[in-house]
């Protein structure tokens, strides 16, 4: 059959999106991942603010505030873990390779997955702030609070990148979320989202302020704040950034596999 004829029947793209991305949303329903990624963030929660609460509240404030913003973004790490693995097991299994081979836009299977990605963020921000707000978490104003939704998704979405990346990469799944794991507890237990910096040795504290965890949980607690500061406009620089190297790898992935 002709590129012409082959053009002429091809489905379009609208539909290709959401036969991929229904599909994947599907079966994360299915095997029960999502369901977890709406769980996952009100366990951690519990779990970190149960011993933790009174000590944080010595000093005044409310330690559900201070907490929440880096449990959300743990739930963004995991739904990265998701992506990679989902993505490790399509590559395994040769769906990339027959989508290939199908009069399918060469775009619409990472587009798809990270629609399916994003559902699965939004699940864990949704689970995140039911828990939070069970337990005193509040947002000042709308604006505030669009703005945190917002900023965790973005995060989420460049963890997403660089996850599918990985995963499509190495085409294990025993690799592709498993890889992430270290990464993101060095990151997570190295951060300011349990406690300040203070707490950390002294010879630490610099990565701990800095390192794009840290910055991002005092971005969203701001936002929750309705305050719009300087610490924004830091965590959009790291994610931006992560944006444009984890794109740009996994561009050079999919040439490498075409």
């Amino acid at each position: 059959m002709s590129t012409e004829t082959l053009a002429e029947h091809r489905v379009p793209a609208g539909l290709q999106w959401r036969a991929l991305s229904g599909r994947t949303i599907r079966a994360a329903v299915r095997e029960g991942d999502l369901p977890f990624g709406f769980v996952a963030p009100m366990i951690f929660f519990v779990c970190f603010f149960v011993p933790l609460r009174h000590s944080m509240e010595l000093g005044g404030g409310r330690y559900a505030q201070y907490l929440l913003p880096v449990i959300v973004v743990q739930g963004m790490f995991f739904t990265a873990m998701s992506a990679g693995d989902r993505a490790a097991r399509d590559t395994f299994s040769g769906m990339g390779t027959r989508l290939r081979s199908m009069p399918v836009r060469a775009w619409l299977p990472l587009a798809a997955r990270m629609s399916a990605n994003l559902v699965r963020a939004v699940a864990a921000v949704a689970g995140a702030l039911a828990i939070g707000g069970a337990f005193g978490f509040r947002f000042h104003d709308v604006a505030g609070a669009f703005a945190f939704v917002g900023l965790a998704l973005a995060f989420g979405v460049a963890l997403v990148i660089g996850a599918d990346a990985l995963g499509v990469a190495t085409g294990k799944p025993e690799v592709g979320a498993s890889a992430l794991l270290a990464p993101q507890l060095l990151l997570i237990m190295m951060s300011t989202g349990f406690v300040p910096a203070q707490a950390f040795p002294g010879w630490i504290q610099p990565f701990v302020r800095n390192q794009p965890v840290s910055r991002t949980a005092a971005a969203l607690r701001e936002l929750a704040d309705g305050k719009f500061t300087a610490a924004l406009g830091i965590s959009l620089a790291w994610i931006a950034g992560m944006i444009v190297a984890f794109t740009a790898v996994s561009v050079l992935v999919e040439r490498r596999r075409s």
